[in-house]
């Protein structure tokens, strides 16, 4: 039982756990991250997850950015993220738990496509993101995790919302069935408006053999819809930049309602003008 309410408890960096905030309680995490692009630079996270019922939980992440964190100067407020995760079941007597999670951006940060010193840091403009997410218990101490992903990407000078087709007055909103046809010109999954979409694809590993120290490790891979190196590309995830990232951390647990997590990841093709280290300190508490 130490592996469900430890090592499953709160995600990775990289990829997304199917643990469940009980109901009418707070999750909250406080996390310094250092990312070294061509420069160091600093980013303050804030997140709390709050559980709906017992198998939905929301919750928000908010960010502060300090650009080139050895020089002086004020904090850029990041972009905003909504999150909203539900548990589907488990299976085998617990062997096998899967559930799905949806992230919606809210851009209050600096425009990646405009804004060139916090690119990497910031994209600043809306973002959808779906993860169906498995877990699987590879003995009582061992957990694996996988998480296949789908980004809905806006498009500089878009609006990524656009396709949807709501007005219940006109014929298109049930031509193009709420905007969700595929085949119907100009809706939510059109072709064209998939192009600046991405997908990746993360599994980590998770052991409590020597609780209450935890040890994890994360592989991350990602790739544009389209391929990348158009003429417009910037050097993002999805657009000039497809990432293969490497991560090792480890979580301690100082009671069952508090624990720190300590991490590292690495780009291992060290993309120019991305991301190419990012070190992680988290304060996590529950109550």
């Amino acid at each position: 039982m130490v592996l469900f309410c430890f090592s499953d408890i709160y995600s990775l960096p990289l990829t997304r756990s199917c643990y469940t905030p009980a109901e009418d309680k707070i999750d909250m995490s406080i996390t310094e991250q250092f990312i070294y692009i061509e420069n160091m630079n600093r980013k303050d996270n804030f997140s709390f997850n709050i559980g709906i019922g017992s198998y939905t939980s929301a919750g928000f992440d908010f960010s502060l950015i300090h650009y080139n964190s050895f020089e002086t100067g004020e904090s850029i407020p990041g972009d905003i993220l909504f999150n909203l995760w539900h548990f589907i079941g488990e299976y085998f007597d617990g062997t096998f738990k899967t559930g799905v999670n949806l992230v919606v951006m809210i851009p209050t940060g600096p425009d990646a496509y405009t804004d060139e010193k916090c690119r990497n840091l910031s994209f600043g403009n809306n973002e959808l993101k779906i993860t169906p997410v498995l877990t699987l218990n590879l003995s009582s101490k061992e957990i694996l995790i996988f998480n296949p992903s789908y980004t809905f990407r806006e498009g500089r000078g878009e609006d990524l919302y656009s396709g949807f087709k709501l007005n219940p007055m006109n014929s298109e909103t049930y031509e193009s069935c709420l905007g969700l046809n595929p085949f119907y010109e100009d809706s939510f999954l059109d072709g064209e408006n998939l192009r600046n979409d991405y997908a990746s694809i993360s599994a980590g590993i998770v052991t409590s053999r020597i609780y209450p120290l935890i040890i994890f490790s994360e592989v991350y891979y990602s790739s544009g819809i389209t391929n990348c190196g158009n003429d417009d590309d910037i050097n993002i995830e999805g657009a000039g930049v497809n990432p293969l990232l490497l991560s090792a951390g480890i979580k301690y647990f100082f009671s069952e309602s508090f624990f720190i997590q300590i991490s590292d990841i690495v780009d291992l093709l060290q993309n120019e003008e991305y991301i190419k280290n990012r070190a992680e300190f988290s304060l996590n508490i529950f109550f």
